[in-house]
């Protein structure tokens, strides 16, 4: 068992990617193309991204429901500041609001000691309602058609946002493989109260974790926003189930101190195949949303049976 669970946790991603493609190139003989394999992997880009910003949460032992509402006030902001200020200064603001906002989380978690579930959970909707108070409830048009190159644009074929993703992805794992911050988001994870007595700053970490999270969920709003040109106060209702789906089903572990980042940047191209697929067989939306919640319970399933199993073990003093 422990020999299957350590081959999960390492390829099973993989598994289930090989299992779709074959299942797609059956069923649609297009499916094997350049361009449709760019489009997955481009609409994959959105889940993995943020996926990146959760997998640090779930490392650290936290989690944040909020980014879905991020990714909307992102949106808000982009196109109320881009008139006045232009794309790029737009951009960095709105990420600066963003990242305020993963501030306010991170310290009602550390200094109120409110359950990061529950606070961010009361964040979405405030955050949302921020949205929704700023722009009346309308959507906002943005006329700047050169801001579209940010999520339509290609350079040497291949869509933008796979290099944003793929540049992020560089980024946050040298940030938690490589640095003395990701060392420590794993130790807080693992055993939060022996990570104060060794005198890290637990605070101060968690802070800068939600602080990342909401920097990766702007960054998709961003995107999003984009692609349509227009600033939308809705946007993405009950993404972070993807965001969620995508880091679990990666190979991070719910309970905390073992992130999977290569396996969440490809969870993000397996949800986008999910969904592709549902497509092409004509699933109405409904049950393409069904589809990821099963997935979600699947994962959870197996990270749970992997935490019991490991516990087991290790109660019987064996080394994993």
């Amino acid at each position: 068992m422990l020999k299957f669970l350590k081959f999960y946790e390492k390829i099973g991603i993989f598994v289930f990617i090989v299992v779709g493609s074959a299942f797609l190139a059956l069923a649609s003989p297009n499916f094997l193309e350049r361009n449709t394999l760019l489009n997955i992997v481009a609409q994959g880009t959105y889940g993995a991204v943020v996926g990146f910003g959760m997998t640090l949460a779930i490392t650290s032992g936290g989690f944040d429901l909020s980014v879905d509402a991020v990714m909307a006030l992102t949106s808000v902001f982009i196109s109320i500041l881009i008139p006045a200020v232009g794309i790029p200064l737009a951009i960095f603001f709105s990420l600066c609001v963003a990242a305020f906002v993963g501030l306010i989380n991170g310290l009602i978690i550390t200094k109120l000691q409110v359950n990061a579930l529950i606070t961010t959970l009361a964040m979405m909707t405030i955050v949302r309602g921020v949205a929704l108070l700023v722009t009346g409830g309308k959507q906002i048009v943005i006329a700047q058609k050169a801001f579209m190159e940010v999520g339509t644009g290609k350079i040497l074929g291949v869509p933008n946002p796979i290099y944003i993703m793929v540049v992020l992805f560089a980024v946050f794992y040298f940030l938690l493989y490589h640095t003395r911050f990701g060392r420590h988001v794993s130790a807080v994870g693992s055993n939060e109260n022996a990570a104060r007595i060794s005198g890290l700053d637990v605070n101060l970490i968690k802070i800068g974790v939600f602080i990342l999270v909401s920097i990766t969920a702007a960054i998709a709003g961003t995107i999003r926003t984009s692609q349509t040109l227009i600033g939308i106060p809705t946007m993405s209702p009950g993404f972070v189930l993807v965001a969620i789906t995508v880091t679990i089903l990666g190979g991070t572990s719910l309970a905390g101190g073992r992130g999977n980042l290569w396996g969440t940047l490809f969870a993000g191209v397996f949800i986008s195949m999910i969904y592709y697929g549902l497509n092409l067989l004509a699933v109405q939306i409904y049950y393409q949303m069904l589809s990821v919640g099963m997935v979600l319970i699947f994962a959870l399933f197996i990270d749970g049976l992997r935490n019991r199993y490991l516990e087991a073990v290790k109660a019987k003093g064996i080394r994993v």
